[in-house]
């Protein structure tokens, strides 16, 4: 899988790839994040926990965290997590849950935190467009001062 996922990224402009393996793969996480090709974000392998964010920090097991609302609980847990995330000079991405509402809160989250990143599906739906839509306002709100992280997402500040 190391392999493939390593032509991939040289085949395909692939920025992240989500959970590349097993959620308790930790050798083969840190193996392929070791490639440093791309932004290698734990998921499953993280579920927002502190502890197991730490973890990763200290194996050097990912590079970005998903944050989770529904895994961390609450919005200063989320806060502390996305501090522990950026003090190791990761990416985090700011993501939805299945069974999503059209609730945009995590919009407001992903720009408040200042993650650069969020994860809201494709833009199929109303629980999917009210994300990117709320994203669109606060954009506009920002005017010139609004900043697109892209591939800089390890430097997006907080």
């Amino acid at each position: 899988m190391i392999e493939l996922y390593t032509q991939l990224c040289k085949d395909y402009p692939i920025v992240s790839i989500e959970d590349p393996f097993d959620k308790d793969d930790w050798e083969h996480t840190k193996s392929f994040t070791s490639l440093g090709i791309c932004q290698v974000v734990g998921d499953e392998l993280l579920m927002s926990n502190p502890k197991r964010i730490e973890k990763a920090i200290h194996e050097f097991t990912c590079n970005a965290l998903l944050l989770k609302m529904n895994q961390i609980g609450t919005v200063t847990e989320a806060i502390e997590a996305v501090k522990l995330a950026k003090g190791a000079n990761w990416g985090v991405v700011t993501s939805h849950v299945s069974g999503e509402t059209e609730d945009s809160f995590i919009a407001d989250l992903a720009v408040g935190l200042a993650t650069g990143q969020i994860k809201a599906g494709a833009p199929c739906s109303g629980e999917r467009l009210s994300k990117y839509n709320q994203l669109l306002r606060i954009g506009e709100e920002l005017g010139d001062d609004a900043v697109y992280v892209g591939e800089d997402w390890r430097s997006s500040s907080f």
